[in-house]
This record gives C-alpha cells, sequence and structure tokens, in this order.
C-alpha cells in the first residue's frame, strides 16, 4: 500500500490535487472520477504556471484558449476568435477596450457534458464565468473537405455520410456564435435581456463566416455565406407556414424563442441574413441601428420600435418569406421560379484578407 500526505501550502496543495486528478484520469478510474475531475476545474481565466496536467494554456491578444485537445488545435480556435473579434468590432465599434476571455477546449463531448454544460448545447457561454467553453467536434471548417455534399448521392450509405457530415457541429462556427454572445454582452455593458431574434440570429450568422483561400489569397472570414444547418429548416416552415410571423418573433423572450428553438434559430438566423443583405436600404440600416440604440437604452420594446420605424412589418414579412423560399445552398437544384438576387450580393465589409 502506497501512502502520501498532502503538501502543506496553498499552492502546492493545489498543484498536488491537480496532479492526483491526472493520475486518476491516467489509469482509468471510471467515468464518475472523469466527470469530477472536470467539474472541479477552476472557471474563467487560469494563470497559466497552475493549469492542470495534459491541458495546455494558448494565450492570443484577447482570448485565452484552456485547451485539452492539444496546443495546435488551441492556436487555430484562437485565430479564428481573433479574426471574428475583428469582423464584430468592424460592423458595430465600440470605443472602450476589449477584456481578454476565457475559452475552454474539451477534447470530446464526454469532457464538455461532463464539465456541466447543458446536455443539448454544442458550446455556450457564460458571462458569470468570462468564459466560453466548447469541445473539439472533429469539424473544423479550415480544414480541406473530404467529401464534397451533392444532391443525389450514389447510394444510401454516401447518402447518409453526408447528412451527418453536413449536420456535425463545426468547432469553427460554434466558436464564432458565442463569441458574438461574448461580444454582445461586453458592448451592451448591462444585464438586460437581449432580444433572442438578433442575439441568437446574428450568432448564427457569424457561424457561417468560413475562413478559405480565393485567387490565391486567404480570406479569413467569408461574411453572407448560408448557414447549412439553418436554411433547410425555416425554409421548410415557411413553406408550411409553421414559422412564427415576424411582428410575433420580434418580441419574443428568450424562454419563447427557447420553446420552439429548431423554427425560431432558423428563422432568427434568416431575418438578420435577408435584413443585412436586402437590396432595400431601409431593410439593411435596421441591425446597426438596434445594436447601437441598444447599447444606451436598456427599454428592449422601445429599441425595437425605433429600429424598425417607417419599416411595414407585414410588407416585411411578405418580402422574407418569398427570399427564404427561393434560397438554395450550393449543392442543391434552383428554385425554379426567378429568385430575387441572392443574399450574399453586398456583405458587410469584413476584415481584409
Amino acid at each position: 500500500m502506497i501512502s502520501c500526505s498532502a503538501p502543506r501550502s496553498p499552492r502546492a496543495r493545489s498543484r498536488f490535487a491537480l496532479a492526483l486528478l491526472a493520475l486518476v484520469l491516467a489509469l482509468g478510474f471510471g467515468e464518475s472520477a472523469v466527470a469530477q475531475g472536470m467539474k472541479d476545474l477552476k472557471r474563467g481565466p487560469w494563470d497559466p504556471k497552475d493549469a492542470p496536467p495534459s491541458w495546455v494554456v494558448h494565450t492570443s491578444k484577447h482570448y485565452q484558449i484552456q485547451s485539452h485537445a492539444g496546443a495546435e488545435k488551441a492556436e487555430r480556435l484562437a485565430e479564428h476568435m481573433e479574426t471574428m473579434l475583428t469582423v464584430y468590432k468592424r460592423l458595430f465599434p465600440r470605443g472602450r477596450a476589449f477584456k481578454r476571455f476565457a475559452v475552454k477546449l474539451f477534447a470530446d463531448h464526454r469532457e464538455f457534458l461532463a464539465y456541466g454544460a447543458p446536455p443539448g448545447a454544442g458550446a455556450y457561454y457564460s458571462p458569470v464565468d468570462r468564459e466560453m467553453v466548447c469541445y473539439d467536434t472533429g469539424k473544423w471548417m479550415d480544414e480541406p473537405v473530404t467529401e464534397t455534399p451533392s444532391g443525389d448521392a450514389e447510394d444510401l450509405e454516401s447518402m447518409v455520410r453526408q447528412m451527418q457530415a453536413r449536420s456535425k457541429m463545426d468547432i469553427l462556427g460554434a466558436a464564432a456564435h458565442e463569441g458574438w454572445h461574448q461580444f454582445f454582452h461586453w458592448y451592451v455593458t448591462s444585464w438586460i435581456e437581449l432580444p433572442s431574434w438578433i442575439n441568437e440570429g446574428m450568432g448564427d450568422y457569424f457561424y457561417a463566416a468560413k475562413p478559405h483561400e480565393q485567387s490565391g489569397k486567404k480570406i479569413p472570414a467569408e461574411l453572407g455565406r448560408m448557414n447549412e444547418m439553418r436554411l433547410p429548416v425555416i425554409r421548410s416552415a415557411v413553406k408550411r407556414k409553421k414559422h412564427v410571423p415576424v411582428e410575433k418573433i420580434l418580441g419574443y423572450s428568450q424562454r419563447e424563442y427557447y420553446a420552439n428553438p429548431g423554427v425560431c434559430y432558423a428563422e432568427g438566423w434568416a431575418l438578420c441574413q435577408f435584413l443585412l443583405h436586402s437590396e432595400n436600404p431601409e431593410y439593411r440600416k435596421v441591425i446597426p441601428e438596434f445594436i447601437k440604440l441598444i447599447e444606451k437604452d436598456g427599454n428592449v420594446d422601445d429599441v425595437t420600435k425605433r429600429a424598425f420605424r417607417g419599416i411595414d412589418l407585414a410588407k416585411l414579412e411578405e418580402d422574407w418569406s418569398a427570399w427564404v423560399l427561393v434560397q438554395r445552398l450550393p449543392w442543391e437544384k434552383p428554385a425554379k421560379a426567378d429568385p430575387p438576387k441572392p443574399a450574399g450580393d453586398k456583405p458587410p465589409s469584413g476584415p481584409k484578407g
């Protein structure tokens, strides 16, 4: 039997506990030990020298990535988050310093849940802990696509693979979504309940901002791309008249929004996408005006009325619905009717490559 005594100083005891935790995990003392080890991790920013064994701390200008998925992925995640922060700040300027935030990157979904993540979440941001939490889903949009989705798979097995690949959450997309929540809460500086249509809708808008190369030039975040998860859902809902009327969803509380997440998340994204890229200049003003107003006015109803002033919401509903029905993903067949100009024709300016 091996016996040992814990060190006396608080720092030494902390290191001893972390080392013991690492030993327990390495020896595979069961699922409960893993869960307990994840729950005991310190919330928020870390002193890098106190990082638990097997964890890596990568610090960029505005983020501290606490990674259990290795250093290389921590660096890639930090790079994308810094790029997206540049996008947020360029679209919605704010004249004060952005404090560094912590981001936990778990190795897998099991660790993510063991830490205490909501079962239905793919990532989340905690304003209380000042940290964002995510996990390595295995899908990174900065990696080459090995199998290109197509409208007609040759066999059932190929079709299933394509569907699974498209439905899997992209870790960089999730980081961009939650990074927006982080930025929006910092921007507003108050604890008001932000309207979900714009909070979640813009999160899903930024989810699709993909880094890629174009004509030999690196584009760090292309804005205006279709959200592959949301478009089919909202298109189906609008076609079957199962969506929430636009005027109604603008006033939805977070509870109402979350009660019908499939449709509401898709509708929030589609509404933000449509407004930002509309051919109608009055529509394009709505979101920048809303975010500018909400910074100083916590009365959400008042802000909504002012941001949509002069806009006929019934006509907006008609225009938006018509736009939704003709949108297609790259591998889908075009709509039969002549579509209006696509939503990505006039994207807001993002960071230069």
